[in-house]
């Protein structure tokens, strides 16, 4: 997997101006050493000063823009968009990832209850633990819907061992929320409900021209929402491919069969326990 941290290229090219401008000044300083150009000399440091001021109002101005949608795109879809900026050439990545799908257990009925000022606060101490642990695993968060978040891993970059490490994120979330339980009353505890599945997506810009958002698409992520959807507060289902990939790794136990959707067709499903001794 590439480095999500790398210095900014606008801010390099800035630099770079910086310095081109500073080369201009002396050599306006030492061509113009002559007292007969004093005038001359004047009113070009002038121009270059005012210069220096323009670049740095739109240094200023840049560094705000990009400080906001800093905070509105995973880093490594920041990565990979910043070197892909035109990614409607493409058709998107076609790839196998892990999804992660999980939710709030009966947050929207403690909203009922909160004060309207006490619902976005709590609600994103809980999100913060799942940011937290899915990128802990180098995985990608997609979005927060609600209470509702979706992660994925290996995509953009290639994640070794990108099954196991979703699990693990889903482990750390539920074992986090014993700390976290610890500092709220008790009406204001909630568990996760987590679902896991691997497969084949495409990952790529989904919406308008105007308006679009870099997100996966494809059945593995309706499954992984369906396996969510179908587990108890507290609990992980995963599905059989997720099982048969990590089986010799962890503990699970074998649910009824779970129905797939459009048709007769059942599939096994298991809820995940944890990791075997050898493997924790």
């Amino acid at each position: 997997m590439k480095p999500v941290e790398s210095p900014s290229e606008i801010q390099q090219l800035f630099e770079l101006l910086e310095a081109h401008l500073e080369q201009i000044r002396q050599g306006i300083i030492k061509e113009h050493s002559g007292n007969s150009d004093l005038n001359q000399r004047g009113s070009l440091l002038a121009a270059l000063g005012n210069s220096r001021k323009l670049l740095e109002r739109l240094r200023g101005q840049i560094q705000r823009e990009q400080a906001l949608l800093h905070c509105l795109l995973d880093p490594q879809l920041r990565v990979h968009l910043a070197h892909h900026p035109d990614p409607w050439l493409g058709e998107g990545i076609q790839r196998e990832v892990t999804v992660l799908f999980a939710d709030l257990q009966g947050f929207s009925e403690l909203c009922d209850r909160l004060l309207l000022e006490e619902i976005i606060p709590l609600l994103n101490r809980y999100l913060q633990l799942a940011w937290e642990a899915i990128r802990g695993e180098g995985g990608v968060v997609d979005r927060f819907m609600g209470d509702a978040i979706l992660g994925w891993f290996n995509a953009p970059f290639d994640l070794p061992d990108h099954t196991y490490r979703a699990l693990r994120a889903a482990w750390r979330m539920q074992q986090g929320l014993a700390l976290l339980h610890a500092s709220l009353p008790p009406a204001q505890r909630r568990r996760y409900r987590i679902g896991v599945h691997v497969g084949e997506a495409v990952v790529g810009p989904i919406g308008t021209l105007d308006y679009w958002t870099y997100t996966v698409v494809g059945c593995v992520v309706n499954y992984a929402r369906r396996l969510q959807e179908a587990a108890p507060p507290g609990q992980i289902i995963i599905s059989r491919a997720v099982f048969e990939r990590s089986r010799d790794r962890i503990e699970a136990r074998a649910l009824p069969v779970f129905p797939v959707r459009g048709g007769a067709q059942v599939v096994p499903v298991y809820r995940f326990l944890g990791f075997r001794e050898e493997h924790a």
